[in-house]
């Protein structure tokens, strides 16, 4: 007779009858229980196999019997001395000596080989971000930084009146006037390029921190005008204006055939520099790309000046000026301070030994503007010293110091292009744009409408109606562009 026994996958297996039957008495065949409690015994084996000699890992049927013969806690079954507990499972232990009374599962201790698996992005990065299996570029945001930088910017350059012109002779050269040249003025006073330096120095606090100072110097430029009467033959020299006293457009002889001959001279002068003091922080960073922040003070410092000398001779035709001569000095000079705060961001992207970098930042602050107007005639043969302060566009009126504040802003944007020649140097090169959104410039300090009556040595007018020139400080804006060159050095 034959026995059915249906299995898991519903397979069938045929067995012995006499093979499946249950044994009448166990315990003869088993044993006393508490006969057994003495000394470990792993179930479904041999009991005479030695059990220093190992455990066999094969799983074994379990014998017929309740769990409560072999332990009073079915719940926490202890494990032998050296085998590892089960993944997720209770903390079992044996103290030394101890015996298991129950059946007992063995797991072998699984020993890692190889490198640790990253597990998330990040690895081996302190600041946000990382590069999820190990940076393909190396930072080396550690110690000192510096980099020096030579310069070659343009400045937009300032408007002027027109002041200096050549017309028919006996004409007066006057503005307006037929066949009147404008000599000089009535456009735009430019000395570009101009050539500097940049340095900065930067040292990472940690490897997310850092603080960086940054200073540019623009060698100051001077440009120098001269008209000489005697190469406008039978010409007119003059310095035209516009009188507030007839309300006609005038102007003052310099040169003119017979009469008189001299010179004018204009000379422009330009000072530019700068510094910026700011924390940098490293947020966010994968393989080949990082993105900084940047938080600080800025500081701008701009210096021009507009200086016209005019000499002049009376020649016999002068009648009781010939053999006067006299010399005119006149300067409008402006300063610009600005002090800001200021925030910004870098882009940095690397392939290989090369580095894109994008920057922008904005400042905004106070811009301290003034103004300084100075002006004076000099006899140097005949005549005498004038009784009135003054030149011709410089007047009592509008000579002397005057200082203003004005709320300004400073964006700057560059981008770079650089190549790593070792994992410390590296040479680079780019382009950059700044804005400064109030300045005063010499140009919008000149008033060229006067009061006769208040120019030196000048016949009497009628009377005016107001008081000219006028005392300001006139602002505008004004940009700066340019390239760069340079090395970066981290030691």
């Amino acid at each position: 007779m034959k026995r059915f026994l249906v299995g898991l996958g519903c397979s069938l297996i045929f067995a012995p009858s006499e093979l499946l039957a249950q044994d009448s008495a166990p315990a003869a065949r088993l044993g006393d229980p508490a006969a057994t409690l003495g000394r470990p015994i792993a179930r479904g084996q041999d009991p005479g196999l030695n059990p220093a000699a190992g455990f066999d890992l094969v799983p074994k049927v379990m014998p017929k019997g309740k769990v409560s013969e072999s332990s009073s806690n079915p719940t926490a079954l202890p494990v032998p001395n050296g085998a590892a507990p089960v993944p997720g499972g209770p903390v079992l232990s044996v103290p030394p000596g101890g015996t298991v009374g129950g059946p007992v599962s063995v797991y072998p201790t699984i020993t890692s080989v190889g490198p640790p698996i990253p597990v998330g992005p990040g690895m081996g990065d302190p600041c946000v971000g990382g590069c999820p299996v190990g940076d393909s570029y190396q930072s080396n945001d550690t110690g000192f930084y510096t980099s020096v930088e030579a310069l070659m910017w343009w400045v937009k350059s300032y408007s002027v009146p027109a002041l200096v012109t050549a017309g028919p002779s006996f004409s007066g050269a006057t503005l307006g006037s037929p066949s009147t040249a404008v000599l000089f003025g009535a456009d735009s006073v430019d000395s570009n390029p101009r050539y500097g330096g940049r340095v900065t120095l930067g040292y990472w606090l940690t490897p997310c921190w850092a603080v960086e100072l940054s200073t540019f110097y623009v060698r100051p430029t001077t440009d120098r005008f001269t008209v000489l009467t005697g190469s406008y033959a039978n010409q007119d020299v003059a310095r035209p204006f516009f009188s507030l006293n007839r309300q006609i457009e005038t102007s003052e002889i310099v040169g003119r055939p017979g009469v008189a001959a001299g010179f004018v001279t204009v000379d422009s002068k330009s000072d530019l520099f700068g510094a910026e003091l700011n924390l940098r922080h490293k947020w966010w960073s994968s393989c080949d790309n990082r993105l900084d922040f940047l938080i600080g003070a800025r500081y701008l410092y701009l210096q021009e000046q507009l200086i016209i000398q005019e000499q002049s001779l009376g020649l016999a035709g002068a009648g009781t000026l010939a053999g006067v001569e006299r010399q005119l000095n006149e300067s409008f000079r402006t300063k610009n301070r600005f002090y800001g705060g200021q925030v910004g961001a870098i882009f940095e992207h690397h392939e290989g030994p090369w580095t894109f970098s994008v920057y922008g930042k904005v400042a905004a602050g106070i811009s301290r503007q003034t103004s300084e107007i100075e002006g004076s005639i000099t006899p140097i043969s005949g005549g005498t010293l004038p009784s009135r302060p003054g030149a011709l566009l410089a007047l009592d009126s509008n000579i002397g110091l005057r200082t203003k504040d004005r709320f300004a802003v400073v964006p700057e944007v560059g981008i770079n292009v650089g190549y790593d020649v070792t994992p410390r140097l590296r040479v680079f090169g780019g382009y950059s744009f700044m804005y400064w959104s109030d300045v005063a410039r010499p140009g919008r300090q000149i008033d060229r409408t006067l009061d006769e009556n208040r120019i030196p040595d000048f016949p009497a007018a009628p009377a005016a109606t107001g008081v000219r020139p006028a005392a300001s400080v006139t602002s505008e804006s004004i940009w700066i562009q340019g390239f760069n060159f340079g090395i970066l050095y981290k030691w």
